[in-house]
């Protein structure tokens, strides 16, 4: 397991530049728009290096493993090629908002028929028409909601990369065979997103693209439906709602921003949370910071909700919970009271990034002639 983890870090930090290199020669950089803050040419397919180091030390690790059935990660496989393929063909050809939504369904059928879904709401067993809605609303909205997220360098991937080290971690501690292999598939997905964020991290280098978000999204939802222990699969819907707490209330802002103001659900805006914080005064790499630091107590909030087991480890994700909507509706409250609901001026940002790229080259010029 340990070895395949390494391997997927490499193959996917060793093909970005490749991928990079490709970008430019090809001219397939990200565009802007309203939810975005960078300005330039930025390549955008860093979502391929993360797949093709996710599958290839999945693959090589379920085949080489006798005791691990290829059957335990195929669907998840399969879907989730579904979701990168029709993002990637989006980044392109800019997908009718309908079209996409049908590959998503697609996805989210083919691992809800294998079984992959939410069994068990603390001590109620779901009834399984109920199970099937709930893990198919589930799959369709984190996909979606780390797609939302996913417009400041490093935020999505970082984000990510916590949720999903978070679940190897619960899944490793449970000590079963089963879990054990749940536990390899989280770690290795993880390594591929921290091989990406290599050439991710402020100022990025490239963008994972919807390709990658969507992805993410996907394997975010799907991965906690692996069979786990009781007591995961007590809280296993709370720990969730915890543990995508950021990206979940920014998109339920979202929905409801645009459904007042009369906007389609998919039309861009500078009101995430990341734009928020920075309208407050914060530069764009506290901002990061500032996010993944409460994204890293989210996640030692879970490990210490299963710790706790059953019942208590239940009332302490809920207060994190109510916590985090607290959080969410001051960041709000404060953000209309400075700015009168004035949004973030996406132009001002790119020409900061701009003029601080411009820095960086003149720094590392002047220090090569020295």
């Amino acid at each position: 397991m340990w070895w395949m983890i390494a391997f997927s870090f490499v193959v996917s930090a060793g093909t970005i530049p490749l991928i990079i290199m490709l970008c430019k020669k090809k001219g397939w950089y990200d565009t802007t728009d309203e939810r975005k803050i960078h300005k330039g040419n930025i390549p955008r397919l860093g979502g391929v290096g993360i797949m093709l180091g996710f599958v290839s030390s999945t693959m090589i690790y379920f085949i080489a493993s006798p005791s691990n059935k290829i059957s335990h990660v195929l669907p998840i496989i399969i879907a989730g090629s579904i979701i990168f393929i029709a993002a990637l063909l989006d980044d392109f050809f800019n997908f009718k908002a309908k079209i996409k939504l049908i590959l998503q369904v697609a996805a989210a059928v083919i691992v809800i028929c294998f079984d992959f879904r939410f069994k068990y709401i603390f001590d109620w067993e779901l009834p399984l028409w109920f199970s099937y809605i709930l893990s198919f609303f589930w799959i369709i909205g984190i996909i979606n909601a780390l797609n939302l997220i996913d417009g400041l360098d490093g935020l999505c991937g970082g984000i990510s990369l916590l949720i999903i080290g978070s679940l190897g971690v619960i899944f490793f501690c449970a000590e079963a065979i089963d879990t054990r292999a749940s536990a390899a598939v989280c770690f290795m997905m993880a390594a591929a997103i921290l091989g990406f964020l290599v050439w991710n991290k402020p100022p990025a280098k490239i963008f994972m693209g919807d390709g990658g978000s969507q992805v993410m999204g996907f394997m975010i939802a799907v991965l906690p439906l692996f069979d786990s222990t009781p007591n995961f699969n007590y809280n296993k819907l709370l720990v969730m709602i915890v543990l995508v707490s950021i990206p979940a209330l920014d998109t339920i802002a979202a929905m409801w921003r645009r459904t007042r103001e009369h906007r389609s659900f998919m039309s861009p805006d500078s009101r995430h949370i990341h734009h928020k914080l920075i309208a407050l005064g914060f530069t764009k790499v506290h901002t990061l910071i500032f996010l993944l630091s409460i994204q890293t107590c989210l996640c030692v909030a879970t490990g210490l909700g299963m710790y706790l087991r059953k019942d208590k480890g239940s009332i302490l994700l809920f207060v994190v919970f109510v916590f985090m909507v607290a959080f969410y509706s001051s960041i709000h409250f404060i953000y209309y009271t400075v700015t009168n609901n004035k949004p973030v001026d996406i132009k001002d940002l790119q020409n900061e990034t701009s003029s601080k790229a411009k820095e960086a080259t003149k720094s590392k010029g002047s220090k090569k002639a020295k």
